[in-house]
This record gives C-alpha cells, sequence and structure tokens, in this order.
C-alpha cells in the first residue's frame, strides 16, 4: 500500500455519496489543522473518492491543494460500494467509555491542546460541576435518593477517582482521591 499525494482538484467525489457530512467539515478541519493530515483519502484508479469526503471539503476549507491518497485498484465495483458504506457505519457502532473518556479529556485540559469543537461538549466530569448546583438538603442519606445519588455519580466520573461515602448529618460527602 502506497500513500500518494494528490491535487484535490483532481479528486472526484462520488455522486452518490450516501452520507451528509457538511456539519463534521469544521471539526475535521480543526483536527487536521491541529495533528495533520493522518489519515488519507481512499481512491479508485480513476480519482473518485472511495472514502474521505469529509476529509477533503475540510482540506479545501484549509487552502490545501493536495491531500495524501491510498489508490483502491484492487477492489471490484461491489467491493467499493460495499467499501463507502461500511467505512461510513462501522464508527457508529462502537460506543464510548464515558469514565475513560472523562479521564482523557481531563489530562488534556492541563495541556495546551484545545479539544472545544471536536464534540466533547457534554461530556461531564466532577470538576465541572458547580459547588452551589447542589445544596445540602437536596441529598438525603440511604434510601431511593442515596441510590439515586450514587448512579448520578457514576455517569459523572469514574468511580475510581472517588472514595466510599462519608456521611456527615443530612449529607453524602465524596472524596476526589489524589
Amino acid at each position: 500500500m502506497q500513500i500518494i499525494d494528490k491535487l484535490i482538484d483532481e479528486l472526484i467525489p462520488y455522486a452518490n455519496n450516501a452520507r451528509f457530512n457538511d456539519q463534521a467539515v469544521d471539526a475535521v478541519a480543526r483536527s487536521i489543522d491541529e495533528f495533520g493530515f493522518k489519515v488519507p483519502v481512499i481512491v479508485d484508479g480513476n480519482g473518485e473518492i472511495i472514502a474521505g469526503h469529509t476529509r477533503v471539503k475540510a482540506a479545501k476549507k484549509l487552502g490545501l491543494e493536495t491531500v495524501p491518497t491510498i489508490v483502491a485498484d484492487d477492489l471490484s465495483p461491489e467491493q467499493v460500494k460495499a467499501f463507502r458504506l461500511a467505512d461510513n457505519k462501522v464508527g457508529e457502532i462502537a460506543e464510548w467509555d464515558m469514565d475513560a473518556l472523562a479521564i482523557e479529556l481531563q489530562e488534556l485540559e492541563l495541556t495546551d491542546i484545545d479539544m472545544s469543537g471536536f464534540g466533547f461538549a457534554d461530556v461531564t466530569t466532577l470538576d465541572d460541576l458547580d459547588d452551589d448546583e447542589f445544596e445540602d438538603d437536596d441529598i438525603e442519606t440511604g434510601g431511593d435518593n442515596f441510590d439515586k445519588v450514587v448512579a448520578a455519580l457514576s455517569k459523572l466520573s469514574s468511580a475510581d477517582l472517588i472514595t466510599m461515602p462519608e456521611f456527615e448529618g443530612n449529607r453524602v460527602v465524596f472524596h476526589v482521591k489524589n
């Protein structure tokens, strides 16, 4: 397999592309700008795009003249059609481990890498919670309310990062491990 830089103007978008991708172009452009063009565009022997339509649009937005490509001239027309669909669909099958994701994002917050704009705004961590968001009277120890608080906390942060609850009167206190 060989990666070849090709002029963007020589690439042919697939006319029947089944994926709407305009909403992803800005995020992909930010990714290319931040990290470089790390995933080549897959084209057939004629230069028609098999996979990478969004990357090509993002490259145009960034003013790039060429993109890295892989020519998949070993696929039959049926395989090309199937690969186009499979390449777009398989990423949707995977799910995020929200606890691991929150940890990764927290670690990246300590760097100069800006992850805003990549679709992670809805990931909440314990550090994101406002201390005034919960009042002492909102939480009772024991019973269904306690179970609801524990369930909510398990969605917000890795269970490995917080200690077992301590009860102080009508308050439940969790300490963050160092």
